[in-house]
C-alpha cells in the first residue's frame, strides 16, 4: 500500500479538525447580540462604528470595561465595515478564528510530541470540548480568540528558532507576545512557558536561556503593570463573596480542582459562576478541601511523570502555569472561576491525557490490540459526545434572555437577574424586567445597579416618582455611580423640573466628564429652559466626545433653529440624514422648516415630499433624552 506523504497526512488531518469544530460550534451563526458586553463593545461602541482614523487613534489610546485591547477593538472595526450590526458576521469570524487556533494547536502539539496521531487527538479534545462554547458563540470574547492565536504562535515561532537559532523566529515570537498581550493580559504566561518548553526539550536551563527571555520578561511586566491600573480605574462591578484569609488563600484551589473536573465533566456549564456572599457549608467545605487535592494530585502526578518523560510532564506544567493569571491569586471581579479562562490552559489537560493513554499502551499493553482498539474508541467517543454537548450549548448564547435564564436556572444570582431585567427592558417588555430587578434586590438589597436599572423601566412605564425613588437609593449606595444622576435627571426632566435635571445632569458630567450623554441630556434641559446658547456648548461637547452621537446633531439643530440661526440648523439635520436611515424622515422635515424660514422654498418642497415619503409622524418628540442602562 502506498504510503501517505507527512504533509498529506497534516492536511487530512486539519480537514479532520475543521470538520468536527464546524459540527460543534456553526449553530452559534443563527445566534444575535447578547446584552453582556456584545452591546459595549460592538453594537452601542461608536468607536468602532467606521474605519476612521479618528477611530483609530482612540481604541489604541483607550481601554474598555477595564481592559486596555485596542486589537480586538480594531478587529471590531474591520467587521463593522463589512458585516455592521448583523451578528452573523461576527459569529462567523469567531468560528474560523477557532478553527484557525485549532490548526496551530495542532502544529504546536506535533512541535512537541513528534506524533501526529497524539496531536490531532490533543486538538480534537481541545477544539470541541463545552468549555470552548463561551469563547467561541460570545462576540465579546472574540479577545480570546485573537489573543490566543498570538500565543499560539509565539511558541511555535520559538520551537523553530530552538532549532536553527534565526533572529527572525526570535523577532516573530516576541512581537507574537506583544500582539496577544495587545489583545488581552492573559498572555502573561508567556516566557514562564517558554522556559518549560526549553524543559521538555531537553535543554539545559543556564544563564544563557535565561538571558534569551529578559524581552519576553520586561515586555510582560509593562502589559501586566498597565492591566492592573486599567482594571482599577474601571472599578468592575462584584457581587461576590467576603471570603477570611484562610478562604481567599484557597481560591486558586479551588479553581484548579473546578477545571479539572469540568473538563472531565462538563455537566452544569454555565456564564456565570455567581457565588453567595455567605458561603453555604457545602461550598465552604468544597473551598477548604482543594489545597489538599491538589498538592495531593499534583505530587502523584509529577513523580511519574517527570520520573518517566518530561513530554509527560509539559501537559500538568503548561496548565498550571497558563491557568495562574485566571486562578484570582488577585480577586478580580465577583466570580471565582469561568469557562472562557480554561481557552489555553485546557491545552495542557488534553495533551496529558493523550500522552498518558499512548504511555500505558506502549508500557502495559504494547501488543494487546483489543486494549488499543478500545482506547481509540473511547477516546473517539468522547470527543463526538464533546461535540455534541457544545452544539446544543450554542442555543444558550441566542441572545441575552436565553443566556441569563440559563444562568438562573443553574446559579440564580442578582447580577443575572439584573442582566434579564435589562434584555427584557431593550425588547420593551418592562413589566417582566421589573419581576427580575426585584428579585435581584431582594437577594442583595444594597446593589445599587439593580436599582438603577429598575428607575429605568418605572420611568418607561410613566411612574416618574417611582423611578426617581429607586434612583436615589442606588445613588445612596454608591454616590459616584454617574449613570444614576443621569437616569434621575431624566426622570426629573420628563416631570417639567428641569432645575433639578440639571442639577443631576452636572453631577454626572463632574463625576464621568466623559458622559457624552449627560451633556445632550442636560443641553436638553436648558433647551426646554429656553436656554440656547447654554444647551448648544452642552450640544457642542457631546459632539466632541462622540462625533456618530445622531440625537445630538438632530437636538442642536433645533437648538439653532430656536434661535433663528437656520443655515447651522441646516447643517447639523444634513449630518443627521448622513449617519443615520432612522432618522431621516424626521431630520427632512426640520430641514425643510429651517428652508422655510429661510424662503427656499423649492429646497423645503424637496426635503418635505422626502419627509412624507419616509413616513414622517408630525407628533415624534422633539427633543430626546437618554436614560443609561448597566450591564452586570
Amino acid at each position: 500500500m502506498r504510503k501517505i506523504a507527512p504533509w498529506r497526512r497534516s492536511a487530512l488531518y486539519c480537514c479532520v479538525i475543521a470538520g468536527f469544530t464546524a459540527v460543534a460550534f456553526l449553530p452559534s451563526l443563527h445566534n444575535g447580540f447578547t446584552n453582556w458586553d456584545d452591546d459595549a463593545y460592538v453594537v452601542d461602541n461608536p468607536d468602532v462604528h467606521g474605519l476612521t482614523f479618528h477611530n483609530l487613534t482612540k481604541v489604541f489610546t483607550s481601554d474598555y470595561l477595564g481592559n486596555y485591547q485596542p486589537l480586538p477593538m480594531l478587529a471590531y472595526m474591520v467587521e463593522h465595515s463589512f458585516f455592521h450590526l448583523n451578528p452573523a458576521g461576527y459569529h462567523l469570524v469567531n468560528v474560523l478564528m477557532h478553527c484557525v487556533n485549532c490548526f496551530l494547536v495542532f502544529a504546536l502539539m506535533y512541535g512537541l510530541s513528534g506524533n501526529r496521531f497524539a496531536s490531532l487527538l490533543t486538538c480534537l479534545l481541545f477544539a470541541v470540548h463545552p468549555l470552548r462554547v463561551e469563547s467561541v458563540t460570545w462576540i465579546a470574547e472574540q479577545k480570546d480568540l485573537l489573543s490566543s492565536f498570538f500565543y499560539f504562535l509565539s511558541l511555535l515561532a520559538y520551537i523553530r528558532f530552538e532549532k536553527n537559532r534565526g533572529r527572525g523566529l526570535f523577532g516573530l515570537c516576541l512581537l507574537s507576545l506583544v500582539f496577544s498581550l495587545l489583545s488581552k493580559p492573559m498572555a502573561v504566561s508567556q516566557p514562564f512557558v517558554l522556559l518549560l518548553i526549553d524543559y521538555t526539550r531537553g535543554v539545559k536551563i543556564d544563564k544563557k536561556v535565561l538571558l534569551e527571555k529578559i524581552p519576553f520578561i520586561c515586555v510582560v511586566a509593562v502589559f501586566a503593570a498597565l492591566a492592573i491600573v486599567t482594571q482599577k480605574s474601571a472599578g468592575p462591578v462584584s457581587d461576590g463573596p467576603a471570603l477570611s484569609i484562610i478562604q481567599r488563600i484557597c481560591v486558586p484551589f479551588y479553581g484548579i480542582v473546578f477545571y479539572l473536573i469540568k473538563t472531565v465533566m462538563p455537566l452544569r456549564l454555565c456564564a456565570y459562576y455567581s457565588v453567595p456572599a455567605v458561603l453555604d457549608a457545602g461550598m465552604n467545605a468544597r473551598l477548604l478541601a482543594s489545597p489538599f487535592l491538589v498538592i495531593g494530585g499534583a505530587a502523584a502526578v509529577f513523580y511519574h511523570a517527570v520520573k518517566y518523560s518530561r513530554t509527560l510532564a509539559f501537559g500538568p506544567l503548561f496548565f498550571l502555569i497558563t491557568a495562574l493569571p485566571i486562578l484570582q491569586i488577585v480577586p478580580i471581579g465577583g466570580v471565582l472561576t469561568a469557562d472562557r479562562y480554561t481557552y489555553i490552559p485546557m491545552i495542557g489537560i488534553c495533551f496529558f491525557l493523550v500522552e498518558a493513554g499512548q504511555y500505558l499502551l506502549r508500557k502495559k499493553f504494547k501488543n494487546n490490540v483489543v486494549v488499543k482498539c478500545a482506547g481509540v474508541i473511547a477516546v473517539t467517543v468522547a470527543i463526538v459526545i464533546a461535540a455534541w454537548i457544545s452544539h446544543e450549548r450554542c442555543a444558550v448564547w441566542k441572545d441575552g434572555i436565553t443566556l441569563w435564564s440559563d444562568v438562573i436556572a443553574k446559579f440564580p444570582g442578582p447580577i443575572a437577574y439584573t442582566n434579564r431585567g435589562t434584555a427584557y427592558s431593550v425588547q420593551g417588555n418592562f413589566g417582566q424586567a421589573l419581576e427580575d430587578y426585584s428579585k435581584a434586590i431582594n437577594i442583595n438589597p444594597k446593589f445599587a445597579l439593580a436599582y438603577s436599572n429598575r428607575g429605568v423601566a418605572l420611568k418607561a412605564l410613566g411612574d416618574y416618582a417611582g423611578a426617581i425613588e429607586d434612583y436615589t437609593t442606588a445613588i445612596s449606595l454608591n454616590p459616584s455611580y454617574a449613570q444614576a444622576y443621569n437616569n434621575r435627571g431624566a426622570a426629573f426632566c420628563s416631570k417639567g423640573e428641569y432645575n433639578r435635571a440639571i442639577e443631576d445632569y452636572s453631577r454626572a458630567v463632574s463625576l464621568n466628564p466623559s458622559y457624552a450623554q449627560a451633556y445632550n441630556n442636560r443641553g436638553v434641559a436648558f433647551c426646554y429652559k429656553g436656554e440656547y446658547d447654554r444647551a448648544i456648548q452642552d450640544y457642542t461637547r457631546a459632539i466632541s466626545l462622540n462625533q456618530r452621537y445622531t440625537e445630538v446633531y438632530y437636538n442642536r439643530g433645533l437648538a439653532h433653529y430656536y434661535k433663528k440661526d437656520y443655515d447651522r440648523a441646516i447643517d447639523d439635520y444634513g449630518r443627521v440624514i448622513a449617519q443615520n436611515p432612522a432618522w431621516f424622515a424626521q431630520a427632512y422635515y426640520n430641514r425643510a422648516l429651517s428652508y422655510k424660514a429661510k424662503g427656499d422654498m423649492a429646497r423645503a418642497l424637496d426635503d418635505i415630499g422626502t419627509a412624507c415619503a419616509s413616513g414622517v409622524d408630525a407628533a415624534c418628540k422633539l427633543l430626546t433624552i437618554g436614560e443609561s442602562r448597566d450591564g452586570g
